[in-house]
């Protein structure tokens, strides 16, 4: 995620009726934010629960990432418009997501129209204000209140059948029913920091189970060490897809998923599991796009799907040892749109077989010492 830098804001943080003022700091920026639940610190999978933003405060703000002032400002609405709703952090976090890719997070009075994109029909579009709502929506006062168009955008998000489990950039395409399913994608991780330095959330709840977000940890670089059995993580980072049955709601993604995803920044070293014989490398015609399978006796083999393309360090053939870096972590299609494979974003999809059967990869590394998704390059 990208850092952020602005000015310490004076604000309240509202506890039990009581007002407390507590800095957080979030990615460098010192906020003082105005929120309904405590702020916790770490990287628990439950998180803290969400909160109410003081605007007046964040009218203040210096910039977060590339947003600042009305930006923010609109941010802080449509989070608090979805706390006073009820709504779960992630649909707050995935609201805010969609309208910094429909808009900037700006009220606009304008949108494609302007382009002269029409609609399946032929009519020019007619969308404007923060989610670019279309006349069918309201009127041209309910679709500029920022209130009234973001209430409506939770409905929609809302109603999307299992929202909860698709990736983000797919749940808000379904909501809004735009032409490219992953617009949305490449503004994710600054939809995550809005939330964080707006809300003093260091982790945002209900994230641990799709890919790929705010990792707790950061790339790791160069070989690791192993455990005395032999065995190391092949990548930090924050467990998401797991293994079994699924629905990515992406197109051409399997339904049953035949390894554990562990998401992380592009870039995030990969390591051998452990030590053998690299058997394949290179380019699939399969959703893991470029990988990596190494064969390590015994009728074991592990497999390292999405590798970033430019980045392979061994080749077939090449005998490797435990915790040595094989190759970097990708899954951006915008940035790797070939070896990516069927991605929605940075990933290690981690396969292990025996005799040629997939098997769930986290129990049989628990049983190895290594505790996949954490913040460790070796054992937990």
């Amino acid at each position: 995620m990208k850092k952020a830098t602005g000015a310490v804001v004076a604000a309240a943080l509202v506890l039990g009726g009581g007002a407390l003022a507590i800095p957080v700091a979030v990615g460098g920026l010192g906020v003082l934010a105005v929120i309904t639940a405590t702020p916790q610190s770490g990287c628990s999978a439950e998180g803290p629960s969400a909160g109410s933003v003081d605007e007046a405060a964040v009218a203040g703000l210096g910039a977060v990432g590339a947003y600042a002032g009305e930006q923010l400002v609109n941010a802080s609405i449509i989070i608090r418009v979805g706390e006073e709703r009820g709504a779960p952090v992630r649909a707050q976090a995935i609201a805010v997501m969609t309208a910094m890719g429909e808009s900037g997070m700006r009220n606009l009075s304008y949108g494609d129209d302007i382009h002269g994109v029409r609609n399946p029909d032929g009519t020019l579009t007619s969308s404007i204000g923060m989610f670019q709502e279309q006349k069918w929506y309201g009127s041209v006062e309910s679709r500029m209140n920022p209130w009234e168009s973001s209430s409506r955008y939770y409905d929609r998000l809302l109603a999307v059948p299992g929202w909860e489990s698709l990736e983000p950039t797919i749940a808000a395409h379904k909501a809004q029913r735009n032409a490219d399913p992953f617009h949305y994608q490449r503004y994710w991780d600054d939809a995550l920091l809005v939330m964080q330095s707006l809300t003093g959330l260091e982790k945002i709840p209900g994230l641990t189970d799709t890919a790929p977000s705010a990792p707790c940890a950061g790339p790791v670089a160069g070989d690791v060490v192993a455990t005395s059995d032999g065995w190391s993580n092949p990548a930090v980072g924050r467990k998401a897809s797991g293994f079994g049955p699924r629905n990515t709601g992406i197109p051409g993604a399997s339904t049953y998923h035949l390894g554990q995803d562990i998401a992380n920044t592009c870039g995030t070293s990969l390591h051998a599991a452990a030590a053998g014989t690299v058997v394949s490398a290179g380019l699939t015609p399969w959703g893991v796009g470029n990988m990596v399978k190494i064969d390590h006796g015994n009728g074991v083999t592990t497999l390292y799907g999405h590798v970033l393309s430019g980045t392979f360090l061994v080749k077939v053939g090449d005998t490797v040892t435990a915790g040595q870096q094989i190759a970097s972590m990708g899954g951006d299609r915008a940035r790797d749109p070939q070896g990516a494979g069927t991605s929605s974003g940075c990933h290690l999809h981690f396969e292990v077989a025996i005799d040629g059967k997939e098997l769930d990869p986290e129990p049989f590394m628990a049983e190895r010492g290594i505790q996949l998704g954490s913040a460790s390059a070796a054992s937990a």
